[in-house]
């Protein structure tokens, strides 16, 4: 399901989130008075990404005023971005069947967060099962989201190439700062504890390194070849030196890994640079 038709390119209030929405937590207040507006951010936004190689969607909520942006949003591979929410259902199945992780599941958790190990998260969706991570999804409200799995790296029904939309990957990281129904207040600390501390090497996108060590940032990143363009996404959280927002990038580079991150970093740059002001 592609969501083109439905989301645009402009900022809009979040009113249509469906159960648990963002407006429905009150979080939409009014814009401050000096603020950076959608169409400022389509200026800017555009004419970096045309002078780029390839397709960039981004989707971002600004904490400060309860505003959305959304640009190009297009459904792409989740690669490994998934995994944050494969760990949300991995907690939430073990407070449903009313028993701890495991030190074993704690372990792979790390090594799935920390490093990106496709193996251990190979073992953690086989534990919680596809229909689980599906229902979680489901939950959410992440109508965008094709959950897949089962199949090896690389084969059709590869967990890895499950699809979403920068909107719902935006959803998703502001209903870990906010609260939903799907995840209690201590879940949601713990995915973000994983997200503020991957190795240093999978940082970029969405937390720059440029700006990494100004703020409180949490990141989750997801890579890998495919025809059309390497995919390359970022799923993130940005709050200090007055900013507050989360974010979601996905793209595809037709020049490569090394390419691609380059243009999410000098992407987020900007909607760093332009959010030291509010969204209006």
């Amino acid at each position: 399901m592609n969501d083109n038709s439905t989301i645009g390119r402009r900022g809009v209030v979040l009113g249509a989130l469906g159960a648990g929405s963002l407006t429905a937590l009150g979080l939409a207040t009014a814009p401050q008075a000096s603020a950076v507006t959608t169409a400022r951010l389509d200026s800017v936004v555009g004419a970096y990404l045309r002078s780029r190689g390839g397709t960039v969607g981004v989707s971002l909520w600004d904490n400060r005023t309860g505003r959305q942006y959304t640009y190009n949003s297009f459904q792409n591979e989740t690669l490994s971005t998934i995994k944050v929410l494969i760990l949300c259902t991995v907690l939430r199945v073990s407070r449903e069947q009313n028993r701890p992780l495991t030190a074993n599941q704690r372990y792979l958790i790390g090594r799935m967060m920390d490093f990106s190990d496709n193996a251990a998260t190979d073992t953690l969706f086989a534990q919680v099962g596809l229909a689980n991570v599906q229902r979680v999804a489901r939950l959410f409200g992440l109508a965008n989201t094709v959950v897949r799995g089962g199949g090896a790296a690389g084969s059709a029904t590869w967990w890895g190439y499950s699809t979403t939309t920068a909107w719902d990957w935006m959803k998703l990281a502001t209903y870990l700062v906010h609260g939903h129904p799907a995840i209690t207040s201590a879940e949601r600390t713990y995915v973000r504890s994983w997200m503020s501390h991957v190795t240093a090497s999978q940082v970029w996108g969405v937390v720059t390194p440029s700006f990494a060590t100004m703020v409180n940032a949490e990141v989750k990143n997801g890579w890998g070849p495919r025809t059309g363009g390497y995919r390359l996404n970022s799923i993130g959280l940005i709050k200090g030196y007055g900013r507050d927002y989360q974010a979601a990038m996905l793209s595809r580079s037709p020049n490569g890994f090394s390419y691609g991150r380059d243009t999410l970093n000098g992407l987020s740059s900007i909607i760093f640079r332009e959010l030291a002001t509010p969204l209006a």
